[in-house]
Order: structure tokens, then C-alpha cells, then sequence
């Protein structure tokens, strides 16, 4: 099932009713945004054949690949994380991107704030260290969306940011907007980023979760992500726990090649791995391969190394955020 950007509402939302950290109260910003853009790297290190319609100018239909051309399981990968819908992560960082524009004043002023250290609960093993000076309040109760807060610091060369937002009905099983939370590290000169993006949802009084892991470099080109999910599509068809492939799925990219390994699907017994290799021209199924595509900086997800629990943790209960 697809579901289109708008009815999303990641960070569509432009009321803001309390700061930490800053003076102003407005989102309109007199100050550039000194937080590169994310999608900027995205789209940098991306194929132009994986850059969701979204924003791109391009997309796999326009670039008249055929869809006989493209591995099957390619395609689920390509439909699921780079088209609209719920789980369209290069959009969701664009409305990142846009909201932390709107912030640009506050963003300045806080660049020498002293930091504080969070560590995030363990959704996944291996979550780094961010480091958050300031924090904004969002109003978006009139969309569905409670407990709105966007978190920066800057430390080391690195800019952190957390966006996290909670379903105005999340305790009674709401799905949209989604329950979400967003850890990014970004690099000062704009050339790295890594991105945690974190689903929840109660399903049957349970907590769910869904992780999308991305890494991307513009100066090398390389770009990475590693999914999965806790539920399965007998338990879930909409909203960003349903990726279609929470069993668990890792993608590499290079300037010529696209490397995807995993179980494409999202059914309740997850079956054996694949691997697809691809052009990243065209998506056409090649060979080559081998050595560098094929190893991963990030942890190759899998649907038993994601903590519902925790998820909920960091993500509705903002278990361990600094206080500001």
C-alpha cells in the first residue's frame, strides 16, 4: 500500500510555541541554516535511478528503465524506500532539512552552546553517542501530532540532530502521522551523514518498531542502509512499520554498482537470503559484484536485532534525552 508525502505529515508543521536556547519564537528565519543539508548528501552519493520522486527531478519511470529489467527484489526495495509513502526516508529528510531551515536562528545561536550527551536507548546494537545543546518545541496538536521536539548540538565536526514526534492516538494503536523519532550526525563540511530513522506503533496493546539505518558519503560516492522490522504484514499494512521488507534488507551503492542482500519480504516466516546486483545506471540486473560493494560499514539488520522496547523508549518516553 502506498501513501503518499501528504498524508505523512512528518514536518509539515511551522508553530512554534517554546525554545530552549534561543531567543526567538517565530519560524521565520533571518539566519542561513549552518547544518548542511542532508538530502544534499543523499542525493550526491544516490544513483540518480534511487533518488525518490519526492524530490528528485528524476525517477525510475521518467528515466524509462524497464520494469523487466529490474531484479524483483530490487524492485520491492526501490518501490519501499525510495517512492512515495511512509517509509520514504529522502523525504522525511527533506523535511528535516526544511524545518531546520526554519530554525536557522536558533540553530546559530546555539552552535556554542556546551553540549550535553545522549544516549540513546539500544534499539539496535552499536547506536552512537549524540550531542544535543538546544531544543525546540513544536505545536502540532491540529495535525494529529503530540509531544513534537527537535533537538541540536554541534561537537567535534559534527552537527547532531533528533526529530521526534508521537501520534496524538499512539496509546490506542494510531499509525499517522507515525510515531517516529530521527537521529542524524552530519559532518561540518556537509560530506557524511548517519541516520538512524525509528518507528513505533502499538499493535494489539504491543509495542512495534521499525529501523532504517542510512550512512552516506558525497565525497566517495558510497552510500548504505540496513532495514527490518518486529512485525510481520499479518500484523500491519500501513504506516512505516509496513516496509515490505522487515525481515531485514542491506543496500550498498557505488557510482556504478548497486549491492542488496537479505530477505525481501515482510511475512512472518522470513525464508532464506538473496542477493541482487544491479547497475546503478539503469537498476538492470549485472554482474561485478564483489570485494568493496559487497562489505558494509553498518549492521545488516535483521528483524531479531531490532528492540521494540527499547524504540518505544527513545521515541515516545525520550528515555535518557538531556533536559534543556
Amino acid at each position: 500500500m502506498q501513501i503518499k508525502p501528504s498524508h505523512i505529515m512528518l514536518l509539515a508543521i511551522v508553530a512554534v510555541v517554546s525554545t530552549s536556547c534561543s531567543k526567538k519564537k517565530d519560524s521565520t528565519a533571518s539566519s542561513t541554516n549552518p547544518i548542511p543539508s542532508a538530502v544534499a548528501i543523499l542525493q550526491a552519493a544516490l544513483p540518480a535511478t534511487l533518488e525518490s520522486s519526492a524530490v528528485a527531478s528524476s525517477s525510475l519511470q521518467e528515466l524509462e528503465i524497464s520494469p523487466m529489467a529490474v531484479d524483483t527484489a530490487l524492485t520491492e526495495v526501490k518501490t519501499r524506500l525510495f517512492s512515495p509513502g511512509p517509509t520514504d526516508f529522502m523525504y522525511s529528510m527533506k523535511s528535516v532539512d526544511d524545518r531546520l531551515t526554519s530554525l536557522a536562528d536558533a540553530i546559530t545561536q546555539c552552535k556554542d552552546t556546551a553540549v550535553q550527551a545522549y544516549n540513546p536507548p539500544a534499539v539496535v546494537a552499536g547506536m552512537p553517542t549524540f550531542y544535543f545543546a538546544c531544543k525546540q518545541e513544536i505545536d502540532a496538536t491540529s495535525l494529529g501530532v503530540s509531544d513534537f521536539k527537535v533537538y541540536f548540538g554541534k561537537n567535534g565536526g559534527f552537527w547532531y540532530i533528533g526529530v521526534f514526534q508521537t501520534n496524538s492516538t499512539y496509546t490506542s494503536g494510531g499509525s499517522q502521522p507515525p510515531t517516529l523519532g530521527t537521529l542524524a550526525k552530519i559532518d561540518e563540511a556537509g560530506n557524511t551523514l548517519d541516520i538512524y530513522q525509528v518507528f513505533v506503533q502499538l499493535i494489539s496493546s504491543t509495542a512495534h518498531a521499525s529501523v532504517l539505518h542510512i550512512v552516506a558519503d558525497k565525497s566517495t560516492g558510497i552510500f548504505e542502509v540496513s532495514t527490518a522490522a518486529t512485525v510481520d504484514a499479518s500484523q500491519v499494512s500501513t504506516g512505516g512499520l509496513y516496509t515490505g521488507l522487515g525481515c531485514g534488507v542491506s543496500m550498498k551503492t557505488n557510482s556504478t554498482l548497486v549491492y542488496a542482500v537479505g530477505m525481501f519480504s515482510q511475512m512472518s516466516s522470513c525464508g532464506s537470503s538473496a542477493t541482487v546486483c544491479a547497475s546503478g545506471t539503469d537498476l538492470s540486473t549485472t554482474t561485478g559484484c564483489t570485494g568493496a560493494i559487497t562489505t558494509f560499514s553498518l549492521t545488516n539488520l535483521a528483524r531479531a536485532d531490532i528492540s521494540a522496547t527499547n524504540a518505544k523508549a527513545m521515541v515516545v518516553d525520550r528515555t535518557g534525552m538531556p533536559t534543556f
